[in-house]
């Protein structure tokens, strides 16, 4: 299922403005094009997961001159399960 958090980061749009394509940054930073498009599309189950993900929206926003910490901010709140606590409380 995608993540739908590539909407408020517009990463398709930031790149396409710059002019930059995909086969580009493939070619830069060594991830395949089907990876950057996950990327994209905020479809995280197509990635291998943890560090690999951060590592590679590192890579990706760094390419596309995308503020590489909010990047990561915005996709650890997106994927953040939420607190099992905080659930249990909002059940009771």
């Amino acid at each position: 299922m995608a993540i739908p958090i590539t909407d408020a980061w517009c990463l398709a749009s930031l790149r396409r403005s710059k002019g930059i394509s995909l086969e580009e940054i493939a070619q830069r930073t060594k991830l395949r094009v089907t990876t950057l498009k996950a990327i994209e599309e905020g479809d995280f189950d197509a990635l291998p997961g943890g560090i690999y993900n951060i590592s590679y929206l590192r890579q990706f926003a760094r390419e596309i001159g995308a503020d590489e910490s909010s990047v990561i901010q915005l996709y650890r709140q997106s994927c953040a399960e939420p607190d099992s606590a905080s659930t249990a409380e909002s059940k009771a």
